[in-house]
């Protein structure tokens, strides 16, 4: 979750948190060798809950980074608590090479994405490494929300693609992600437009300081778990649309990467 949606401690997490952890859990891990440690950068890793539930589930002798230059010391101790051995967290930049490279909802708030990812690629990724990248897609549904997350856009997927043929990276795998949600969202922006352009500077935007994002989801226990499971069975329809190589449209746009 995003250090602007995580101010304390969450425990109900949003269905979209949890059902996306389930899709790229089961992406990255496909990525990974049977029994063989890898070590994982993930930049901007918010208050780490993705990381966590990925580290659970990697090869015993693994290392996981959780890099976020938002963490100051108060929230560096406070999300990192209850880690398990393996995993840290830092607000300074990580020593050595990595296997993968995770960039998970960060490149929207960056101003220049491409010096972002290129630089990541040849300082942190080994030859041959991957390169998660996901991201909020389709500029035509940027939103308030965008600008209190301090968004600086939002991609159409050919935009992705050649942001990452442009970084160096080759293309494995990619498509949309939250196919229902982008329904959903299309039809909200249907019946009640107000259209919004983005910020040359996201950090000028001043909301009124509600919970946003994630962070604002508050409904019971058993509608949480019932969403829950519903964006987890699409995700079953996002990995067999990309096992075929169809470009199913989503509320996210998604790619798997490696090295040359």
């Amino acid at each position: 979750m995003d250090l602007i949606e995580a101010k304390s401690l969450v425990h109900n997490r949003h269905p979209w948190e949890s059902a996306r952890a389930t899709f790229f859990n089961r992406l990255i891990l496909g990525a990974v060798e049977r029994n063989k440690p890898v070590r994982i950068l993930d930049v901007g890793c918010g208050d780490a809950w993705f990381s966590a539930q990925l580290f659970t589930q990697l090869p015993t002798g693994s290392e996981l980074i959780g890099w976020d230059i938002a963490l100051d010391d108060s929230l560096l101790r406070l999300h990192s608590s209850e880690l398990p051995e393996g995993m840290t967290l830092t607000n300074r930049e990580p020593l050595g090479s990595f296997d993968f490279i995770l960039s998970m909802d960060v490149l929207e708030h960056v101003r220049d994405d491409l010096a972002m990812v290129v630089d990541l690629k040849e300082r942190f990724l080994r030859s041959g490494g991957f390169f998660v990248i996901n991201v909020p897609a389709w500029l035509s549904l940027f939103s308030t929300q965008d600008l209190a997350l301090k968004h600086y856009r939002r991609y159409r997927p050919r935009e992705g693609e050649t942001l990452v043929n442009a970084a160096g990276l080759t293309l494995l795998k990619s498509g949309g992600l939250f196919h229902g949600l982008l329904g959903i969202r299309v039809i909200q922006r249907m019946l009640f437009w107000n259209h919004i352009e983005p910020l040359a500077d996201p950090e000028s935007y001043r909301h009124t300081g509600e919970p946003v994002g994630l962070g604002a989801w508050n409904a019971s226990a058993p509608v949480t778990a019932f969403v829950t499971g519903m964006l987890r069975a699409e995700g079953l329809l996002t990995r067999a649309a990309a096992a075929a190589h169809l470009k199913l449209p989503g509320l996210s746009w998604w790619a798997l990467c490696e090295k040359p």
